[in-house]
Formats: C-alpha cells, sequence, structure tokens
C-alpha cells in the first residue's frame, strides 16, 4: 500500500533497526524497493532517523508485509546483513575484490557507506566489521520522523 501525500501515517506501533556506534552515534538500516521504477533495491545504513526504514516488530519472529517502498518486510529485514554486504548486488555501497598477487581482500565503500566511514575514524575494513557486530535493536518511530517521511515522500514524488 503506498500511501497519497497528503496522507497522514501512523507511526504507532512502527519501528527502526539502530545500532549505537561510539564516534557517530546512533545509526539506522535504510532500503528502498525501487522495483517499480525498475532498478535494484538500495539497501544502506544512515545517521538521519528520518531516512531510516521502518520494520514492524514481529518481523524476527513472523511473516511481516511492507506498506510503503522504504518499508521492511519480514524477508528483507531478515536479509539485510546480508544484501548490504553483497559485493555483487547492483548499485551496492559495498565493493570487495581479492587480490592475487598478494593473497589479500580488499574493501571499498562508497555512497552512504563511505560518509559515514569517513567520519567513524576507523578503516573501511574496521567500519565493516563494526556493522557486521553491532548489536541492531529495534526502536519505535518518532512523530518527527512521521512528519519529515512525509515531506521526503512529496518531494519524491515531485522530483523523483
Amino acid at each position: 500500500m503506498s500511501l497519497d501525500d497528503d496522507e497522514a501515517r501512523n507511526s504507532e506501533g512502527w519501528f527502526l533497526v539502530a545500532a549505537d556506534h561510539p564516534e557517530l552515534g546512533r545509526l539506522y538500516w535504510r532500503y528502498f524497493d525501487e522495483s517499480s521504477v525498475n532498478a535494484p533495491d538500495y539497501y544502506g545504513i544512515t545517521d538521519n532517523a528520518r531516512l531510516a526504514s521502518w520494520v514492524l516488530p514481529e518481523w524476527k519472529t513472523s511473516d511481516v508485509y511492507a506498506e510503503d517502498y522504504s518499508d521492511l518486510s519480514s524477508s528483507t529485514a531478515r536479509y539485510f546483513m546480508h544484501e548490504l554486504f553483497n559485493s555483487e548486488r547492483l548499485g551496492s555501497d559495498y565493493l570487495e575484490s581479492f587480490d592475487w598477487d598478494t593473497e589479500q581482500l580488499h574493501i571499498e565503500l562508497s555512497g552512504e557507506l563511505a560518509v559515514l566511514q569517513g567520519g567513524s575514524g576507523q578503516s573501511e575494513e574496521d567500519f565493516v566489521a563494526w556493522i557486521k557486530s553491532a548489536t541492531w535493536f529495534d526502536t519505535p518511530v518518532s512523530a518527527e520522523s512521521t512528519i519529515m517521511r512525509l515531506k521526503n515522500r512529496a518531494i519524491r514524488r515531485t522530483f523523483g
């Protein structure tokens, strides 16, 4: 179900998936279903709660479905980390390559992952290791996030 720009969305019962980074503060999962424009889905991390994806709390134990293009269904949420670090996924902000001469794996970040890594004080490898090992938890969606999400949706529909 996609909401019209002027419809208010009730955030009650919705959560964000978050973790607390020692330098960057609270980080959130960010997802976009881009199937309606025949593009690859986006998986990322953001420090902006207004851009974070919403998920229902039952996502870990039962099947829940997305209500908007940036919501997480239970299946999308369960595979989020795998897809975030899938270097073969088109449009991924994570790339890994193996150097056969040095026999080392190299990691390259782009987009929002690179921006966050740059502010973290960590190497790319250490930042990725932190994301993979962090304790991710559900936190309720705030009223401010709801208002800004409606504004962002209106801007996205206006400018594509």
